[in-house]
């Protein structure tokens, strides 16, 4: 199970439930429920590019503590040309 003391840069991690990659503007895009569920904080997206599959691989190439970009520590990870946070309180819900 992936966790932010353990993730190394370098890694690779597997996506273990659907996800979309969201934001206002693309220096602060983040992984997020996919779901149009009412209590969801996030909208359900339609762009099929930023909607993250189970099984998909991610590489990780940064980490961030809390308090700088976010309030919660983070890793940066690429997929599809598309760099995006995951933050440390939702990598073992997404990530293996």
């Amino acid at each position: 199970m992936a966790s932010i003391k353990t993730v190394q840069l370098g890694d690779t991690l597997e996506i273990k439930k659907i996800a979309q990659i969201y934001g206002h503007n693309n220096s602060h895009l983040f992984l997020t429920n996919h779901s149009d569920h009412p209590y969801c904080q996030y909208p359900k997206i339609t762009d099929t590019t930023r909607i993250v599959q189970p099984g998909t691989k991610v590489a990780v190439i940064a980490k961030g503590k809390a308090e700088t970009k976010y309030s919660c520590s983070f890793v940066t990870v690429v997929h599809n040309n598309i760099t995006f946070d995951i933050f440390s309180t939702d990598l073992r819900r997404f990530c293996k």
